[in-house]
């Protein structure tokens, strides 16, 4: 027998990356080789060495050089000439929000935005999202000009307020996301588990977003919707405002954990951190004033501060003297260190293999669809309150007119009766529907910032609304019908009864779709109450019951035309007095000579029946009309917060 022995390095990871590769200690392994002829004895396992975790595919380097943002002002004055108005422009020196700011942010690391307020710090952010456009300097990102469209899908913003929908639980707020994101992913619950682990919620998974969760709690929720899709880059303001110390420092230790665990590059401004955050913070970036007064680790802004002739107090660390002696600070020349090369165990990558990362729009507009509808609907069922509302509001109402216009008859008074019962059904019916106003202004910062990082399609929100209200409203307009219809004495047929339940069906719908419109356009509650009131106010005084389409002003027909209630009210009059054209509600004697039937009550108006079905194609195309004009305007919302 005869043995060899051999000293080899151990493999050394595969990194395509331009880094230079890790120092790993040599290690001797003994081959023994032996003749074939003699028994071997068996062979001794080895223990298995150690494996360092792999590193990412990807990693991202932001680097900021001379980032300027500048909010200029101008005033004019005006010269009125004889015969010319001249304006006269002067410029006021450019107020700067940032001046010359430069930074580099680098993997695994979290990057602190520190200053007082005022200091430009979301500004600052913005603009490293690429959420604002800079006035100068330039953004790099892995040594490459930041492209703002791309660099928005790679990365994440968690904005300082939280905005999830309350009616969900945090399992559900997360299967929802991620159903969205992996429409063909058949392990959703595994990659849910997975990340209620890591943000330490998994005790909190059925709790509802609008109570049980502290301040800190719902912070990690809005950081972990931002994660279902792996950025590479995760910004945040003010992720610690308005929580208390523990709270804070539970968030910064998530943030830290994902950092480090993912190779994740953080960026994140912050008032003052405490002492125990600062632990979880690598590098600072201090700013007063719109300027760089600091750039790097805590123990360097404290040799930055000895530089400078100040000595940090005991009781005192670094950055919270640094904080009290801003403006003297700021008289001395900022200290921003070379930008220090990547660690070894970060690779890069240039933006162009972003591609790789698909991660917007990957559902198909149907899969959208059903898992909004699903959402729309949890929604729905848990509003008890809008939906007891409506319901009784329906049966209370429906019953309380029915005793009121109880066996309605006919006759003069009869005529009357019908007109005031379909009116007040219009302004009951339309006015009804603005109880969902602050749902859906709620709801509309959570929509433009789904739609706008790519998680749907606003034409994919719209329809899921679109279907969920369809049967609810029907369930609606079905109890209101009942409980006013059988008991006034209306016209006894089926088909008109099933007529009836139609419109009544379509101006509830209608009135959702105005709703959904102006809650769109309004900037708040308080505004879109008064254009509700103003617009249902005015379409209901050009509808023709007040003032008939021959007495109004010809300036005025166009609103006659535009209004809802016109072909409405002309639906429900056709249905009535379709079934009773040959009855007499007015006679000259009594039994001898008809004055009025039916059919002249419609002619009078200008009605006849075969407009039956033209007035619901018109209600429906309001209908779809709003909802167009909603779609629209959110489409211009989304746009103007990618800019």
């Amino acid at each position: 027998m005869f043995s060899k022995v051999m000293e080899i390095s151990p493999l050394r990871s595969l990194d395509t990356s331009n880094n230079p590769p890790r120092p790993q200690p040599w290690i001797s392994f003994c081959f023994f080789m032996e003749d074939q002829s003699q028994p071997s004895p068996p062979p001794q396992p080895s223990p298995p060495l150690p494996q360092p975790p792999p590193p990412p595919l990807k990693t991202y380097k932001i680097a900021a050089s001379s980032i300027s943002y500048v909010k200029s002002t101008t005033t004019s004055n005006s010269i009125i000439a004889p015969f010319l108005l001249f304006k006269h422009c002067t410029s006021t020196p450019p107020s700067y929000i940032l001046k010359e700011v430069s930074l580099t942010a680098y993997p695994s690391q979290i990057l602190a935005v520190v200053g007082p307020s005022g200091a430009g710090k979301s500004t600052l952010l913005d603009i490293l999202a690429a959420r604002t456009s800079p006035t100068s300097g330039i953004l790099l990102l892995n040594s490459t000009p930041i492209n703002p469209s791309s660099f928005r899908k790679l990365s994440a913003y968690v904005p300082q307020h939280d905005a999830c929908l309350q009616l969900l639980t945090v399992s559900e707020t997360f299967t929802f996301a991620a159903r969205l994101l992996n429409p063909k992913s058949s392990q959703i619950a595994t990659i849910v588990e997975s990340l209620l682990n890591e943000l330490n919620l998994t005790h909190l998974a059925n709790a509802r977003l609008a109570h049980g969760l502290s301040g800190g709690e719902r912070r990690r929720v809005s950081i972990g919707l931002s994660l279902l899709h792996d950025p590479g880059i995760l910004l945040l303001d003010e992720p610690t405002s308005g929580l208390d110390s523990k709270s804070a420092l539970n968030v910064m230790q998530t943030l830290k954990s994902i950092a480090t665990s993912r190779y994740r590059t953080v960026i994140l401004s912050i008032h003052q951190p405490s002492f125990n955050i600062l632990s979880t913070i690598d590098k600072i970036l201090l700013l007063n004033k719109g300027t760089v007064v600091h750039h790097g680790s805590l123990s360097s802004l404290e040799s930055f501060l000895l530089s400078n002739g100040f000595t940090v107090p005991p009781q005192l660390n670094a950055l919270e003297y640094a904080m009290e002696i801003l403006n003297q600070l700021q008289e001395s020349k900022p200290n921003t260190p070379p930008s220090l090369p990547p660690s070894p165990d970060n690779s890069t990558i240039s933006p162009s293999d972003n591609k790789a990362r698909s991660i917007r729009n990957n559902s198909s507009r149907l899969h959208e669809i059903c898992v909004l509808h699903s959402r729309f609907w949890k929604i729905i069922y848990r509003t008890r309150q809008l939906l007891l509302t409506n319901t009784l509001e329906a049966l209370i109402v429906g019953l309380v007119l029915g005793t009121i216009y109880i066996n309605i008859g006919y006759g003069k008074q009869g005529i009357e009766k019908r007109f005031g019962l379909f009116a007040f059904t219009l302004t009951f019916l339309l006015s009804s529907t603005t109880e969902t106003l602050p749902i859906f202004i709620n709801e509309r910062p959570i929509l433009l910032r789904e739609t706008s990082s790519g998680l749907y399609r606003l034409s994919s929100y719209l329809i899921a609304n679109t279907l969920v209200f369809l049967p609810y409203l029907l369930a609606i307009a079905i109890i209101y019908s009942v409980s006013i219809y059988f008991m006034v004495g209306l016209c006894g047929t089926w088909q008109a009864f099933a007529y009836f339940v139609l419109v009544i069906w379509v101006i509830v719908l209608m009135g959702n779709s105005f709703v959904l419109f102006l809650s769109s356009l309004a900037p708040n509650y308080i505004a879109g109450t008064s254009l509700v009131t103003i617009l249902l106010g005015g379409f209901f005084l050009f509808s023709g019951y007040f003032i008939s389409q021959d007495s109004m002003p010809k300036y005025w027909l166009f609103m006659h035309f535009f209004s809802m209630y016109k072909y409405a009210l002309d639906a429900l009059l056709i249905n009535e007095y379709s079934c009773l054209v040959n009855k007499c509600f007015l006679w000259y004697q009594e039994n001898s000579t008809c004055m009025v039937t039916g059919g002249d009550v419609l002619q009078k108006r200008g009605l006849h029946e075969r407009q039956r079905w033209t007035n619901i194609y018109i209600l429906l195309g309001f209908f779809v009309f709003y909802r167009v004009l909603c779609l629209l305007v959110l489409i211009r919302r989304v746009s103007r917060s990618k800019k």
